[in-house]
């Protein structure tokens, strides 16, 4: 995706935040969308950054819009695109369970550094009642950020090419050689064509 398409989302994302979204509220309380974006991108996205550079631009442009202490927004939204950046190296972007445990995680670390900030600029509310009102609206981003990731996740990847993938690859045909074939000397190779897909080759000898 290039980085006119990501920041279109970003776009639309803040002029609906706090219009268009209360609409469609649900007890009061609406999905984080910048916040969903910014983990979203961070993790489908890694080598373009767009999350962290997105979310450090719309959320110092939030503060100056809507809070009356800049800052808070865009540090927590960039500490929470070098978190996911971090994360998804130990995940399987291709397994939703995954794209769900890094979000929670995320969610929860974001309005923690949030309050954090707040707290040091003298303005939270006390800890307590910032996470009650953030576990509703981190429901309903999961719910916004799952729709988002069955959306974009064909268009990130078409073909099974992740080292998860590799991995398997690897260990399945070694498993094979040693013990079905017996524990000759053998050697796996893989391989992947212009397109990302991967093939293991197995080579045995005596």
């Amino acid at each position: 995706m290039r980085y006119w398409k990501a920041g279109i989302f970003f776009l639309i994302a803040f002029f609906t935040q706090n219009s268009l979204l209360n609409m469609v509220n649900i007890g009061g309380y609406t999905p984080n969308l910048l916040l969903c974006l910014v983990v979203i991108f961070s993790f489908l996205y890694e080598k373009d950054m767009y999350g962290l550079v997105y979310g450090a631009v719309f959320g110092l442009i939030y503060d100056a819009c809507y809070s009356y202490v800049i800052g808070p927004t865009p540090i927590a939204l960039l500490l929470v695109a070098v978190l996911v950046l971090v994360l998804r190296e130990y995940a399987n972007i291709e397994n939703i369970i995954s794209m769900w445990t890094v979000s929670v995680i995320s969610f929860f670390a974001y309005y923690l550094i949030n309050w954090g900030l707040y707290k040091i600029a003298g303005t939270a509310f006390g800890i307590g009642y910032a996470f009650s009102h953030a576990i509703w609206v981190i429901l309903y981003s999961l719910a916004v950020i799952t729709l988002l990731y069955v959306f974009m996740i064909k268009k990130v990847v078409r073909y099974h090419k992740d080292r998860y993938f590799r991995c398997d690859c690897y260990f399945l045909t070694y498993l094979f050689a040693q013990r079905i074939l017996g524990n000759g000397h053998s050697a796996v190779w893989c391989d992947h064509d212009d397109a990302g897909r991967y093939s293991c080759s197995l080579f045995t000898g005596s």
